[in-house]
């Protein structure tokens, strides 16, 4: 029985405060509101849904996909929000791949088919009632049906960059919709528009105008004779392939491969372009008058609103005339303060539209400004230590006050930040830091720090923590130092955190602090009073590179520029908020994030200010009017090479997923296995992921270490919390076997560096060895070679210690055990070789195998171990050649008389590459590419017995591999991944 289906989510349908999802072979239901879980139904058998279509009345569905059809009747309690559903025809198979469906009547549905054959059912006794068999019998890649009220229209997308419209049954064709360069994917009619809408493998979506000067009825077959259909735009906005449109009273909708939803209005002007779902394939969407749903190739349904289309957000020109404006910033009342380059600070009251012009008698004209955390107090300073401090009426009218008028004594000023709302941090020339704050209407010295010798030697980033006594800053170089309250020089310093420019923004939290930069990179450190607990712990990629800082205080919205675009982007869903194409960051600019009460109702707002020209821009945008949200969260947008399971607790009822995949993406998520997988932390590596591996180091906490292309090595320690079910993740090592490429080459010339000629070594498989609290890593790479490493887990170092050529080709798969007192490492290649090695022993001593074997014809995937006594053990391997083995191996004296004893070997359960395979006490799980999961029973005494028990139909393609999540006294569940992920429960044989 499945459980828990994420796989590309082929079909989407509103109906009524409803969401529809076809995924995989199942119907999934949610509320489109609240986006909660209602129902998930099995429709169809071993076939993806492609389509859902209702009667005119709604309460029955069509649905369809592959070969076969199904029609389920739902009953929704709004109140309640919950559904019953009622299997009216349970699937049927039909002789050919279905395109389209429709309901003709109460109990009769037409099919379109691959082959341009309209087949008509009757529902009540599931029979077929008639064929309709075009002359154009081209390959279609889509379709559609069109009722009409004495015929039924056929829309034909052709193999050959053509839609062919014919009657059903009629021998000659009406129209031929030619232009197209690449086969049709979807084709959409609206009738009140009179237009049909194509989409292509060409990258284009074409609109065709249905004309007809006769006054027939559009929905007679006399219309359609007479009309005249021409093709008014052809549209090009997407990248790639366009797979589906839709059409509503205002738009068309196109999604397509490029991840991009396209909104364009009937004229076919490009209105807004969207990208979503993570950069996968979009493959299904559905719209109504206010929503748009989209399902992607990331397992992930968004749902977008369509006012993002007509009231993405309100520009206007600020009315206000400076010659040479310098500096912009919003302030606490959202009002506007510009300095500049008259030696003026005017305040800008955006209410009453009138200036405030407040005088500087700075003598230089390199200044300063800084606004504290709230908004409300403002610091000017120039380089000779002049320094103003404003404040912001909070009631009555708008305006600024001077309340500090001084002159620092601290030489050439470099660098000012504020450091909450009281504590002004001012780096001076020679790198001296001084921590300020207000006395009465003066200035007081805090404290006073060095910033260790760089080439700049300035900041660009400071927090302070709220009892003052640690201080966070970024210097030029981007450097991040730690200082405590009266010591001089840091107590800790992280270097090179970012490469240019330094740190954007510091935030203290609680026990740490988290730092942006321009590397596209939101990194968090521990921090606290004791210096060996502060460290790095780790880091979260965005699509964008210049990271500037948060709009909230609790870190939902980042703020930064993605090249010349200014972008708000919500961290926590990792969706993009908005983008205002301002011209870049280099230029004065300022956002904010508030509260307003709009009908009622709280709604959030960002407003974006920037100078451009010389003018002054002010954009606001209403967040619930342009905001995607979630339905269901994606996973990994590409297939997931390796997946392990884990529960740090047995009474707990989440199940976390660790998975890497060919994204490139590390991903530790949770599941209660019924619904949703939420994500909570996501790593980037520099190429697919190929094996990740976990040990154990204390209750709630393991050692993660994922591998892949690059010959790249990471190693995390992962710390469950069990109170509030977090996870806290510390990034140990990143690192490279044959080094980066400017350690590869070094000071040399290029002309001098030497040609590895084999620069895209692999690792595809590594096992971890714990002794006395010395990890060991073992390493199977693409060249042949075993490599071994130590990790020293305090000093975060991995060290490699040997490497062992002894393989002649690839090393796919490992695999370490517990034998006599002995720990075996096992190595299977691509030519079927299986090898045994005593890891137990010193590594030096470490060049030869104990036992070899040749047991697949080729590569072998998947391999597992069985010890069924002192002197026995079950070696079972599966792979390329479809082939299960199941070796039985005895020792007679010692660990180094090994021999196959029994053996026992099977091709039928399988017609494709074996890539998974668990033995489970008596029981074995197999499962591959045909996505078949096969259940056999085993039995070892004197020969090697294996039967067959059951085979399960698995929702996710291109499977590459299983895990067992759990084992009970009635079934085992385990989890299955490749095109997605999906648990599934076994129920065990009756004994």
């Amino acid at each position: 029985m499945s459980l828990l289906t994420r796989t590309d989510v082929t079909a989407v349908r509103f109906f009524s405060n409803y969401i529809l999802a076809g995924i995989g072979s199942s119907l999934e239901v949610y509320h489109r509101d609240n986006g909660k879980f209602i129902r998930k139904i099995n429709v169809l058998k071993g076939q993806k849904i492609y389509g859902i279509k209702s009667t005119n009345s709604g309460s029955k569905f069509i649905i369809f996909g592959g070969k076969q059809f199904s029609i389920v009747e739902l009953n929704f309690n709004y109140g309640e929000e919950t559904v019953l559903e009622r299997q009216v025809l349970c699937p049927v198979v039909c002789d050919d791949w279905l395109h389209s469906g429709i309901f003709i009547s109460e109990n009769k549905v037409a099919l379109l088919t691959a082959h341009n054959v309209v087949q008509i059912w009757n529902t009540e006794n599931e029979t077929l009632n008639e064929k309709y068999i075009s002359k154009d019998n081209s390959i279609l890649y889509s379709g559609m049906l069109l009722p009409l009220k004495d015929d039924l229209l056929v829309f034909s997308g052709t193999v050959f960059s053509e839609v062919i419209i014919h009657r059903c049954g009629d021998d000659l064709p009406l129209h031929h919709l030619k232009g197209h360069k690449g086969v049709i994917f979807s084709i959409n009619y609206n009738s009140e528009k009179k237009i049909i809408v194509t989409t292509s493998d060409d990258r284009s979506v074409r609109i065709w105008k249905v004309d007809n000067i006769e006054n027939f009825d559009v929905d007679s077959k006399d219309y359609w004779i007479n009309a005249k259909i021409t093709c008014v735009n052809n549209l090009y906005g997407h990248m790639a392939r366009v797979m589906r449109s839709h059409i509503t009273n205002d738009l068309i909708i196109s999604i397509g491969e490029d991840s991009g939803i396209c909104f364009w209005n009937h004229q076919g002007k490009l209105l807004r372009k969207v990208m979503s779902h993570q950069n996968a394939c979009i493959w299904s969407l559905d719209a109504d008058d206010r929503y748009l749903v989209t399902g992607g190739g990331d397992c992930g349904v968004i749902l977008h609103p369509l006012s993002l289309v007509s009231e993405y957000g309100h520009k206007e020109i600020v009315p206000i005339e400076i010659v040479t404006p310098k500096k912009v910033k919003f302030t606490a009342r959202r009002n506007i303060l510009i300095m500049n380059e008259s030696n003026q600070l005017i305040y800008y009251d955006l209410i009453s539209k009138t200036s405030h012009i407040n005088d500087l008698n700075h003598t230089s004209t390199y200044k300063l400004l800084s606004l504290s955390s709230c908004k409300q107090i403002i610091a000017v300073a120039d380089m000779n230590g002049k320094l103003d401090i404003f404040i912001e009426n909070c009631k009555g009218d708008a305006g600024i006050i001077k309340i500090i008028d001084t002159k620092l004594n601290l030489g050439k000023i470099l660098s000012l930040q504020w450091a909450g709302n009281r504590h002004l941090v001012v780096c001076s020339e020679n790198g001296q830091i001084t921590v300020l704050a207000s006395k009465e209407m003066g200035i007081e010295v805090i404290d006073k720090f060095s910033l260790p010798p760089c080439k700049e030697m300035w900041l660009t980033a400071s927090a302070l923590s709220l009892d003052g006594k640690i201080l966070v800053v970024g210097d030029r170089v981007g450097h991040i130092h730690i200082y405590f309250h009266g010591i001089k020089n840091p107590v800790r310093t992280f270097s090179k955190v970012y490469d240019r420019y330094g740190a954007t923004s510091i935030i203290i939290k609680r026990n740490e602090f988290i730092t942006t930069g321009r590397d596209g990179k939101i990194k968090y450190f521990s921090l606290s009073n004791d210096v060996h607990s502060i460290k790095y712990m780790s880091c979260k990629d965005l699509e964008f590179q210049w990271l500037e800082k948060f709009l909230d205080k609790q870190e939902h919205y980042i703020c930064g520029f993605h090249e010349r675009v200014f972008v708000v982007y919500d961290v926590k869903n990792n969706l993009k908020v908005l983008d205002v194409a301002c011209g870049g960051g280099h230029r004065s600019w300022d956002a904010v994030r508030y509260i307003e009460k709009v009908d009622d109702n709280f709604d959030e707002f960002i407003e974006v200010l920037y100078l451009k020209n010389y003018t002054l821009y002010a954009e606001k945008f209403q967040l619930s009017k342009i905001m995607s949200k979630n339905v269901i969260n994606g996973i990994h947008s590409k297939e997931i090479n390796c997946l392990k399971t884990y529960k740090y607790d047995e009474n707990n009822a989440s199940t976390y997923f660790l998975s890497g995949g060919e994204d490139t993406t590390l991903r530790i998520a949770s599941s209660n296995l019924t619904s949703q997988i939420k994500d909570h932390v996501v790593f980037k590596q520099l190429s697919s992921i190929r094996t990740v591996k976990i040990q154990p180091v204390d209750k709630n906490k393991i050692l993660l270490l994922s591998a892949g292309g690059r010959a790249q090595i990471c190693a995390k320690i992962i710390t469950f919390n069990q109170d509030n079910n977090e996870i806290h993740p510390e990034e140990l090592i990143d690192y490279l076997i044959k080094g980066r490429d400017k350690e590869r080459k070094g000071d040399k010339n290029w002309r001098d560096c030497s040609i590895d000629f084999d620069p895209e070594t692999r690792i595809m498989d590594l096992e971890i060895l714990k002794e006395n609290n010395i990890f060991t890593i073992i390493t199977a790479c693409s060249d042949a070679t075993l490599r071994i490493f130590n990790l020293d887990i305090d000093n975060k170092k991995l060290n490699p210690i040997k490497e062992i050529r002894y393989h002649k080709t690839c090393i796919l798969k490992t695999h370490i055990f517990e034998f006599a007192k002995n720990t075996l490492l096992v190595t299977c290649t691509t030519r079927g070789d299986v090898a045994f090695w005593d890891v137990g022993k010193p590594e030096k001593n470490l060049s030869e195998p104990i036992f070899s074997t040749h047991t697949n014809k080729s590569g072998i995937n998947s391999i597992d171990v069985s010890i069924i006594d002192n002197t026995r053990f079950l070696l079972a391997t599966a792979g390329d050649d479809n082939t299960i083995h199941l070796n039985l191996i005895q020792i007679q004296k010692d660990i180094n008389s090994m021999r196959v004893t029994k053996s026992w070997s099977s091709d039928k359960y399988h017609c494709s590459q074996i890539t998974g395979l668990k033995l489970i006490g008596d029981l074995m799980v197999s499962t591959g590419i045909d996505q078949r999961v096969t259940v056999f029973t085993l039995s070892v005494k004197n020969e090697v017995k294996c039967n067959f028990f059951s085979q399960h139909y698995s929702d996710v393609s291109d499977i590459h591999g299983l895990d067992v999540i759990d084992i009970s006294d009635e079934s085992v569940t385990i989890t299955v991944f490749g095109k997605g992920i999906e648990v599934i429960r076994i129920p065990k044989p009756i004994k």
